[in-house]
């Protein structure tokens, strides 16, 4: 039996490798345990976009930060920028119009740079872009998207750098629980681990890690496709920036100049769900599923961009890859102490808003652990969900 230290943090993706760096940092003996490696999950293949246009204040300010944090990994990982500020820009349609301005006002002041656009101020700003529907744009100049993978391993670099303990190649098979705790781990290798405190960051794994310990949470998994496209070094003239549309319900972004990378979005979070995009199929084993693109659903994708930015159905398409979400039934992050257990949170159910909130998700978690109250992580306690 090995005492692992005062906490052990299950899942080394954004969330659990943010978590393991700020409590390392604050001097909090810690295990980060993961069956692969940093970023082996559905981080390493999230389209990462950053912003923080959202019309929920607290997913405003997590995103927020988070751009923060990423922006000091040079300084506090001694990496690279992994980072690329190119812009987000969104577009709506008649029925969001108000919400939406009211939800930028409000952003402006939390401290983010945006911009409303008019129609022709949208059109001015992407004159290959059509107008047609949208009635407001929002622009985010400080935002775009990173790159997941490195950032992410940036941050567990960090964090062992700062005394924890990082265990990869070690699949958590059993949360261990004794009357109302949790008291630790047990590995796929007979390997136990205890600590004082557990938190489980294992994403699409979550429902399964929990179901060991008699727990539950109505969470359920959706493959996302991603479609690959070349662009023949003319992907920033194409898509200069991040691109989200609510009305044609997809988003999309530049990979440098080579490719763009462009999926459908259904809404979940921003605004009322959409019914109308490609629905995700659902996933029963997050360890098995197709991971692969076929050309029939990259094309599919790409078609929802023909009217509005038609230079894109010209492009070549490469092979695309699909990732995972593990979903909320409200669309909204799962994050909190579990109701009746003691010493264990969970922060689950990202909805697909996981990357740009994960390293202010993490930080809030750290101190949550360290017993300070997080007042911008009650929206998304598990007790909405489960009574104690």
């Amino acid at each position: 039996m090995n005492k692992s230290g005062d906490v052990i943090v299950v899942g080394a993706g954004i969330v659990g490798s943010s978590t393991a760096y700020h409590l390392a940092a604050g001097g909090t003996a810690v295990t980060l345990v993961e069956q692969t490696h940093p970023a082996g999950g559905p981080t390493g293949k999230s389209s990462a976009l950053l912003h923080a246009f959202y019309l929920m204040p607290e997913l405003s300010q997590l995103a927020i930060r988070g751009l923060q944090v990423l922006l000091s990994l040079p300084e506090i990982a001694g990496a690279g920028s992994f980072v690329t500020q190119v812009g987000m820009m969104w577009v709506c349609g008649k029925d969001s119009e108000a919400a939406w301005r009211a939800a930028a006002a409000r952003i402006r002041g939390e401290g983010a740079r945006m911009e409303t656009l008019s129609p022709q101020a949208f059109a001015d700003a992407a004159p290959c872009f059509s107008r047609d529907d949208v009635a407001v744009a929002i622009w985010e100049p400080e935002f775009g998207y990173a790159d997941a993978f490195g950032a992410t391993n940036a941050i567990a670099k960090a964090a062992r750098a700062r005394g924890a303990t990082i265990m990869q190649n070690a699949p958590v098979r059993v949360l261990r629980r004794q009357g109302s705790r949790i008291t630790g781990v047990d590995l796929a290798n007979g390997d136990r681990l205890e600590a004082d405190t557990v938190v489980l960051a294992a994403g699409p794994w979550t429902r399964r890690l929990l179901q060991t310990a008699g727990m539950d949470l109505p969470l359920h998994v959706e493959r996302h496709p991603m479609a690959v496209l070349d662009a023949a070094g003319r992907a920033r003239t194409i898509m200069p920036f991040a691109w989200c549309d609510d009305i044609a319900c997809n988003y999309g972004r530049p990979d440098n100049e080579g490719v763009i990378l462009v999926g459908t979005w259904a809404g979940g979070g921003t605004g009322i769900r959409h019914d109308e995009p490609m629905q995700p199929r659902r996933v029963d084993d997050p360890d098995h599923y197709m991971e692969g693109v076929d050309e029939r659903e990259s094309v599919a994708i790409v078609e929802t961009f023909a009217s509005r930015i038609p230079a894109m159905t010209g492009l070549g398409i490469r092979p695309g890859y699909a990732g995972l979400y593990d979903m909320s039934p409200d669309d909204l992050p799962v994050i909190g102490a579990m109701p009746g257990v003691d010493n264990f949170i969970v922060a689950a159910g990202s909805s697909g808003h996981g990357f740009k909130t994960g390293p202010a998700v993490g930080e809030a978690i750290a101190q949550l652990v360290t017993r300070e109250r997080q007042r911008i992580l009650e929206p998304f306690s598990p007790g909405r969900f489960v009574a104690a």
